[in-house]
């Protein structure tokens, strides 16, 4: 049997039950999922392991998911990763100024249920 590498996944959001709740999910689908709770702790992460994926929320303590983004794109070790926001910013400026900087995708929190999430995730990793 072919060992399959797993996907590995971070996840920045300040929220806990959130991301409990992301993270146990994925985790029982294969994903081996990584969490940070602030945008500070989040690119510590960034620069010592490299992420397939990365849903990062824009209103972060530390340090705020544009600059996490902005970080991502310019740092080596998760330059290629796939960036999902995932926030409750739902404003034009806010959706256009995270794409500009290297955002794959945008989902307002409001607007996707956790098990709809995780099956996007999952496609984005294919």
């Amino acid at each position: 049997m072919a060992n399959k590498q797993h996907k590995k996944i971070l996840i920045i959001e300040d929220d806990l039950p959130t991301i409990e709740a992301i993270a146990f999910k994925l985790n029982r689908r294969g994903i081996l999922a990584s969490t940070a709770l602030n945008g500070e702790e989040a690119i510590e992460r960034l620069h010592r392991e490299k992420y397939d994926l990365v849903l990062v929320d824009l209103l972060l303590p530390k340090k705020s998911g544009f600059d996490v983004i902005k970080e991502i794109r310019a740092n080596g070790q998760s330059k290629k990763s796939k960036i999902i926001v995932i926030s409750n910013l739902g404003q034009e400026e806010n959706v256009k100024k995270a794409m500009a900087l290297g955002a794959d995708d945008y989902i307002l929190k409001t607007d996707i249920n956790i098990n709809d999430l995780i099956e996007r995730i999952v496609r984005e990793l294919g």
